[in-house]
């Protein structure tokens, strides 16, 4: 359906096209064409990987020492308090 209507004569019909079109063409934006690394960005990231897996390491390594210096001599510890604690509550309920 074609209407013949001046230029400067209002489209009420067309607004509400026209505001959708906006919102829809927002949505199409193309990204651009991904490059190639150069040879710096390249090493950049190489030394970035090896940086993070060494520290993962250093703090893998860390926690390990804690936990086998401190956290477990002190449950053993516990847990021979707690079984002397049970032998004598065991021997007090027996008699």
């Amino acid at each position: 359906m074609q209407s013949k209507k001046k230029a400067s004569a209002p489209s009420y019909q067309l607004d509400g096209a026209h505001f959708n079109r906006i919102g829809n063409d927002a949505v199409t934006i193309i990204p651009s064409e991904r490059k190639r690394p150069t040879a710096h960005e390249q090493l950049e990231a190489d030394r970035f990987r090896v940086g993070f897996m060494v520290g993962f390491l250093a703090a893998a390594l860390i926690f390990l020492a804690v936990l086998w210096l401190w956290v477990i001599p002190a449950m053993d510890g516990a847990v021979a308090t707690a079984q002397a604690a049970y032998q004598t509550s065991a021997g007090v309920l027996n008699a």
